[in-house]
């Protein structure tokens, strides 16, 4: 027959009673806090899963704090863009008007007046800005791009935005490609770091070699295009206000009647322009509404892994709150029944 000492004996009831206790300490605070997890080691993988969904609703939130931003700034583009469109027209009207016999030089040089208004106007659309940031700088955003001559002083910079997980968009049109009409476009939406791929495949001395050829032969057609803008004539938005504005002056129909053409070339491509504001416009809200739905699955996905299953919470306090009462109820009668055993 073994014997059962009494010292085995209060040990086991003492750890009978510490399991119980924190098991109900456990499940009460689960109960606080409506969470299965108290911390990570309740459960491993669910709680790296966790932290990963956490992640992705940062980044998210990043991103459509980047998404409402070039929105703003491609909407006020678009406006500018359409501003534009309806002086090019307005000023094309006033030009199959006047490039007829039916008007008198007087007439013609009291049209030049508002001409020159409307020159006004587009110089001030050229220079809008948004807080301190101009709007067709390119990159240079804190110098007005445009002189009161028309002269562009911003450079080609295409600001992009990451609005999705790797997906980059264009916030912004250089004044160049909007106000110069033999300038070109493209609408590539490249990886902002994709330039660099070469770089990181090189060594560090290869690289810094290679670094220095660009930027030499960057310095010399940069140089090249300076020298040859010197000589070359651009023709922009501001030069056909300009000339129809001096025509009108100088009563010369047969030169306002040849500013016709370069007038619907102009607004076509304004036009045109305002067509890629708007498919960028489309693109950013079509990702939007991905962040959004993928905002509500992950939070889905986490509220399975991390909140408690009410009904079955209470149910195993209740249930856990019993074992502890039949733990005092036994650690009670084997105490009483040890005390008259000694005084016997």
């Amino acid at each position: 027959m073994t014997r059962v000492s009494e010292g085995s004996s209060a040990a086991s009831l003492k750890y009978s009673l510490n399991k119980a206790k924190s098991k109900l300490e456990d499940l009460q605070l689960k109960g606080a806090t409506l969470k299965s997890m108290r911390k990570p080691s309740d459960n491993p993988v669910s709680n790296v899963e966790v932290m990963q969904l956490n992640s992705m609703s940062k980044d998210n939130k990043q991103f459509m704090r980047n998404a409402d931003f070039a929105l703003m700034q491609l909407n006020i583009t678009e406006k500018s863009l359409e501003q534009m469109t309806e002086i090019m027209v307005k000023a094309k009207e006033l030009a199959i008007a006047q490039s007829s016999d039916l008007y008198n030089p007087e007439v013609r040089e009291n049209v030049s007046n508002e001409v020159r208004q409307m020159r006004h106007m587009l110089l001030g659309i050229a220079n809008k800005r948004i807080g301190s940031r101009f709007v067709f700088g390119g990159f240079k955003t804190q110098n007005p791009p445009f002189t009161s001559e028309g002269t562009y002083n911003g450079d080609k910079g295409h600001i992009t935005l990451e609005v999705s997980k790797d997906f980059f968009i264009q916030t912004n049109l250089h004044g160049s490609e909007v106000f110069y009409v033999d300038e070109g476009f493209d609408s590539k939406n490249d990886h902002p770091l994709n330039e660099f791929k070469e770089l990181k495949q090189k060594s560090a001395t290869d690289a810094q070699e290679a670094k220095g050829r660009e930027i030499a032969s960057e310095r010399i057609e940069a140089n090249n295009d300076s020298t040859n803008d010197k000589f070359k004539k651009r023709e922009n938005l501001f030069s056909l206000l300009d000339t129809l504005g001096t025509a009108l002056e100088n009563n010369e129909p047969d030169v306002i009647q040849n500013l016709l053409e370069k007038f619907d070339t102009a607004t076509s491509r304004l036009i045109t322009l305002r067509t890629r504001v708007g498919s960028m416009v489309s693109s950013i809200e079509n990702s939007k509404n991905t962040l959004e739905s993928d905002n509500i699955d992950n939070a889905e996905r986490r509220s399975k892994l991390v909140d408690a299953d009410v009904a079955e919470l209470f149910s195993e306090l209740t249930k856990q709150q019993e074992v502890l009462k039949t733990t005092y109820k036994s650690t009670q009668s084997l105490i009483d029944q040890n005390l008259l055993d000694f005084m016997r």
